[in-house]
């Protein structure tokens, strides 16, 4: 099979994972966008969520690297629709109303969401085109936003009219959809189901994949720089609906307008970014830049108040959005350009492991920072981490 005939399906590509991502980040964000209406017995307060949101990542973290090591069995969207499956499954624990069993569930999201960037990076560095790698991995991440949109402005609803519980079984449903929407094209996209079943050993370097970062002395400085703005994005998403309602007084529906309009603004931001990459060619610049940007947002939305403008909220959440999120499709890009092809999904799944870790630990510190001195104590290390996120770019020439 020649590579040219591997890439004559980039639009179908393009568009199963583009879906699969958008619902797998609809699933991962519900809990964060419900948690102010949740009841006190799941415990997810300002603290609280900020665990949960760590213990998500911590399953993501592992999930990842292991998906890497299945797909070449079981095919990149069989493993994702898996995942999806497992995700739904973890957040249904919300049901039972148990902190204990919560924070299980909150396991089950994050290792069922950890297919999505191994494999999101397989498919597209198998069928797009060169030329434009970085639009189309810049398109498909915007499924992340895509998915904090429709959780932002429909489960506030769905919660205020039916409750709850009513919205999380939304989710459910959309979940069941999606996963039987894209079955059709698994026989273009996953030509690993008729390859003959070997047997899948898992070492523990496929666990702690940190041997993909010899692909490319680069890899270790961008992995550190998506470590620092992976926390500082989850941060965002993690807390901004809980401190528009708890601190500048919103009620869960204008919160979640707030919130849509941040991932809506990160959205069109990843498709310009991947634009500007595939023709500016300047990679790291780009990725500094999200980091000063970043702090300069923070900044600003830790100075919203009750007598802040409703427009300026909004126009504090778009910035924030663009910057803190912004930056995943031109960062994954980047590692597909420069370890070969067949070293693209363990150079992936190594990177993503650094990115999680950082999701994982800063949503727990950033509540620990919260509870010690206030939303200003906390959203200031938050512009101080993306700070030196952006200065690690810098910090080895290129090669």
């Amino acid at each position: 099979m020649t590579q040219q005939h591997e890439t004559t399906f980039p639009n179908t590509a393009l568009g199963v994972t583009l879906v699969l991502q958008s619902v797998a980040a609809v699933i991962f964000m519900s809990a964060a966008v419900l948690a102010p209406a949740l009841p006190p017995e799941l415990g997810l307060d300002e603290a609280g969520i900020g665990l949960f949101g760590g213990v998500t990542f911590a399953g993501a973290m592992f999930g990842s690297p292991l998906a890497a090591v299945f797909i070449r069995q079981q095919g990149a969207v069989r493993l994702t629709q898996a995942g999806l499956l497992l995700s739904v499954a973890g957040l249904m624990a919300l049901l039972l109303q148990n902190w204990w069993i919560a924070l299980a569930g909150a396991l089950l999201i994050g290792l069922g969401y950890g297919p999505n960037a191994p494999g999101g990076s397989h498919l597209l560095a198998r069928h797009a085109p060169p030329a434009r790698r970085g639009l189309y991995f810049s398109i498909k991440q915007s499924g992340v936003p895509i998915g904090g949109a429709i959780a932002g402005l429909s489960l506030p609803l769905i919660e205020e009219t039916f409750g709850w519980m009513s919205a999380v079984l939304a989710v459910l449903a959309l979940t069941a959809v999606t996963i039987f929407i894209v079955q059709p094209w698994r026989a273009r996209l996953d030509p690993e189901r008729d390859l003959p079943r070997q047997p899948v050993r898992v070492r523990f370097g496929d666990i702690i994949p940190l041997e993909g970062m010899k692909s490319h002395p680069l890899l270790p400085f961008i992995s550190f720089t998506a470590f620092a703005y992976g926390g500082g994005q989850m941060i965002m998403f993690t807390y901004t609906v809980i401190f528009l309602t708890g601190q500048a007084g919103f009620t869960l529906v204008d919160a979640g307008v707030a919130y849509a309009v941040m991932q809506g603004s990160s959205f069109a931001m990843r498709i310009l970014a991947g634009w500007i990459n595939d023709r500016w060619r300047r990679p790291r610049p780009l990725l500094a830049g999200f980091g000063l940007v970043t702090a300069v947002g923070v900044t600003l939305l830790a100075s919203i108040g009750p007598d802040t403008s409703w427009m300026a909220v909004l126009a504090i959440a778009a910035l924030c959005g663009a910057a803190a999120a912004g930056w995943n499709g031109v960062y994954l890009a980047e590692v597909a350009r420069i370890v070969p092809q067949e070293k693209i999904a363990a150079a992936t799944g190594a990177t993503v492991f650094c990115t999680y870790f950082g999701l994982v630990i800063g949503p727990a510190v950033f509540g620990a920072a919260v509870q010690a001195g206030g939303y200003g104590l906390a959203y200031g290390g938050l512009a101080g981490l993306a700070l030196i996120g952006a200065a690690a770019v810098f910090a080895r020439k290129a090669v």
